[in-house]
């Protein structure tokens, strides 16, 4: 049974939510002796995943009976969490035993189970779903503890779905599933009674073709992309990142033993015929993207992996506007905005299309945000004031095109703050300078989604007043491997005698922000995060790294990034919003809040203003005592 794409997670009595992770689904028919593990696509997986295949042959051996159970088999990061799906895409065409098990050795998975269809003799399909889930959970009891890795049951929540939400954001899930709990189960169908809500673009594309490899790339430059719809293959634009020199020499060769003349495409672009080679649409490759355009390509796609579980005639086009019922709001709808008391001089800006969107989920305006940021204005401006201000615009909402600005090309309104600033090794130039609410005002009404300073003031711009460390997780790693990177850092930090304050960065990672005496230089600035950096890697050396070569570092790994301690660059400050779902905030911590439930969607521009009235201004309260470096910081040189 498959399920229906979904704009939103139904709430209300008569509905259960699961994880939807990102791997292979699998329906398993399961005997003492023998296991299959079919894919949609009628393949078995079993020779490719031994170690679940030995898990549910042992369990049907406990329970003397055979079984038909539905579930997802997924990649494991080495915490043991579920990873994404790319970290499969090399096992899953394996043939021989020996690669089988070394891939197994350092890409290990596991089988997670959501649904029982047969249980010995008895037929559970047309059952309901809460009486299958029940048996499903007194099965699984069953597992053996030396299973308990690779057989796993789906955690679900029957009331709603937002806690569910939250953590598959945190943990990197591909989605949600929600589920009927009266449902029937019907084998083979596309129903209704499961939704599947994704948190992210992206979904199965059929391969048509490749274009010709540029610069130093080898074998192919990118992959021609379609879609099924009424019986014929529609061109979808073409996917150039996301792949390993392995993988590009692998499915090269894929493609040219199934080369043609003409395109399979319908309506393929004429002006794109040089350079491209055809393909009967055999392969069906995984894209991550940001959005369809309004003429029907992807935009910034990103490959993931081929995979054999769906044949190339099943994919067609799946919506992708993901909302959830707490984040449907309605747009805010502002024709003004309301500035506090006594900065009238902010009325002199001129706010324009405050009923644009800037963010689809939930739907939040250019107003909404205007408001959020005159609402947070006591406790951000301080931390701006002074500070020369680089501008990263969404001028149509962060689903579209961004650009940088770095310089005051054009002459703002009165009241808003802008002065020269001379830059290592550049011409003096004009800056926008932080610290007052029209020029805060203005950079959000010119599409600025965050606040982004500079670690130093106007006067003194070789004296950073704070050194960052910067917590960056790789693609398959947990936000609460992120919490817990920055636990190790606190250890150091007091091991060092030093403080900091730790705040979210508002996307995926931890800032630990500590204070600088006066007169500091970018170098200390820089040698004391190093100092902390080096200290975490070394003691926890497969949890983090410090390699800066993207490549080079573990996907799993958190990146304790040293070098954001340069003149010039930024990182988003304290209190600002950012472009990402949910319109989530950089928020200042008490470091007793670093706990395994931290999320980055407990702060967002709608709640942070109540939490800062309840806990105060956190920012200020830790950034008020500077550190003391002498010692340490000749500790570090020698």
């Amino acid at each position: 049974m498959l399920a229906s794409p979904g704009d939103r997670a139904p709430s209300g009595d008569g509905w259960a939510y699961e994880p939807k992770y990102d791997g292979i689904r699998v329906v398993c028919l399961v005997a003492p002796d023998a296991v299959a593990l079919m894919t949609r696509n009628g393949h078995d997986k079993a020779a490719q995943f031994p170690e679940v295949a030995k898990a549910l042959r042992a369990l049907a051996a406990r329970l003397k009976r055979h079984l038909v159970v539905d579930g997802e088999i997924v990649a494991l990061d080495r915490t043991g969490n579920p990873a994404r799906f790319e970290a499969l895409q090399g096992r899953m065409q394996l043939r021989d035993e020996m690669s089988v098990r070394a891939a197994a050795g350092h890409t290990p998975a596991a089988m997670y189970v959501f649904d029982l269809l047969v249980d010995g003799d008895e037929l559970l399909v047309n059952d309901a779903w809460d009486h299958r889930r029940m048996r499903l959970e007194k099965v699984m009891k069953s597992v053996a503890p030396a299973s308990n890795k690779w057989l796993r049951l789906t955690e679900v929540a029957l009331e709603t779905p937002e806690d569910l939400l939250r953590e598959a954001l945190a943990n990197g899930w591909e989605g949600i599933i929600a589920k009927r709990r009266d449902g029937r189960y019907d084998p083979g169908r596309r129903v209704r009674h499961w939704q599947k809500i994704k948190l992210e673009h992206q979904q199965e594309f059929v391969v048509g073709g490749w274009t010709d490899p540029r610069k130093s790339r080898q074998h192919m430059g990118a992959l021609l992309l379609g879609y099924y719809k009424g019986g014929k293959l529609h061109y979808a634009g073409s996917v150039g990142t996301g792949f390993t020199d392995k993988a590009l020499a692998d499915i090269a060769r894929k493609l040219k033993a199934i080369e043609r003349d003409t395109p399979a495409f319908t309506d393929f672009p004429a002006g794109l015929m040089t350079g491209a080679h055809f393909v009967a649409p055999k392969f069906v490759a995984q894209v991550r993207f940001n959005e369809w355009t309004s003429t029907g390509m992807l935009r910034h796609p990103a490959f993931l992996g081929l995979r054999d579980d769906k044949a190339a005639r099943q994919v067609t086009r799946e919506r992708t506007t993901p909302r959830t019922a707490a984040a449907n709001n309605t747009a805010h709808e502002l024709d003004t905005v309301h500035v506090p008391a006594g900065k009238a001089s902010a009325a002199k800006i001129t706010f324009t299309n405050l009923d644009k969107i800037f963010f689809p989920v939930p739907r939040i305006t250019k107003g909404r945000l205007l408001q959020y940021y005159a609402d947070i204005a006591p406790c951000l401006l301080p931390a701006l004031r002074d500070r020369p201000m680089v501008l990263r615009r969404f001028p149509n909402g962060i689903t579209q095109e961004a650009f940088y600005q770095q310089k005051a090309l054009v002459q703002p309104p009165d009241g808003v703050r802008v002065e020269p600033v001379a830059d290592e090794g550049i011409d003096t130039e004009l800056r926008f300078i932080g610290g007052d609410l029209p020029t805060l005002l203005y950079l959000i009404q010119l599409g600025a989604i965050s606040t982004d300073p500079w670690h130093s003031r106007v006067q003194s711009v070789a004296n950073p007043d704070y050194s960052i460390v910067d917590l960056d997780p790789g693609p398959t790693a947990t936000f609460k491997r992120v919490v817990q990177v920055a636990r190790w850092v606190k250890e150091e930090l007091d091991e060092l005698g030093l403080h900091a304050v730790p705040k979210t960065s508002g996307a995926s990672g931890i800032h630990i922000v500590l204070p600088l005496p006066r007169g500091a230089t970018y170098e200390l600035s820089r040698v004391l995060a190093e100092l902390v950096a080096r200290r975490v890697n070394e003691k926890h050396p497969k949890e983090t790294t410090v390699l800066r070569g993207v490549r080079s570092r573990p996907p799993d790994a958190v990146y304790v990034d040293y070098l954001q301690n340069i003149r010039g660059k930024t990182v988003a400050s304290v209190y600002a919003a950012r472009a990402e779902t949910y319109a989530s905030t950089s928020t200042p911590l008490k470091w007793t809040e670093l706990t395994n439930d931290l999320s980055p969607l407990d702060f967002t521009i709608e709640n942070l203003v109540k939490r800062v009235k309840r806990v105060g201004d956190l920012w200020a309260l830790g950034m008020r005592r500077p550190n003391r470096l002498p010692g340490i910081i000749g500790d570090a040189a020698a």
